[in-house]
């Protein structure tokens, strides 16, 4: 479960750093605010890796694999992507509250 918590807080983290990416030009004044694709993101940073994961998911399962993958997920700003990752794993991580049955 600890791995779950840091999991959590580490894509956070990359989520509000997308997030003030994002948000820099518009808060300077000198754009709109516009959330950057989690595709773009990708592209930016490693495209052999996205063109192979592309051809992988489409020669593993289906090309509709790939397309339904990047309608649901990819084609969302990085911050949401991340910040919902965060709270997946923050929630499965969490400490259980435990609860004594046996008190009178």
């Amino acid at each position: 479960m600890a791995a779950l918590r840091f999991l959590a807080g580490l894509f956070a983290l990359i989520a509000i750093i997308a997030l003030v990416a994002d948000a820099t030009p518009w808060l300077n004044g000198s754009g709109p605010f516009a959330g950057t694709s989690f595709e773009t993101q990708w592209e930016r940073i490693s495209p052999n890796s996205l063109a192979a994961a592309r051809d992988r998911v489409s020669m593993s399962v289906s090309p509709a694999a790939w397309s339904a993958l990047e309608a649901m997920v990819i084609r969302f700003p990085t911050w949401a992507v991340f910040g919902t990752l965060s709270l997946i794993t923050g929630t499965f991580g969490r400490r259980r509250r435990r609860v004594n049955i046996f008190v009178n």
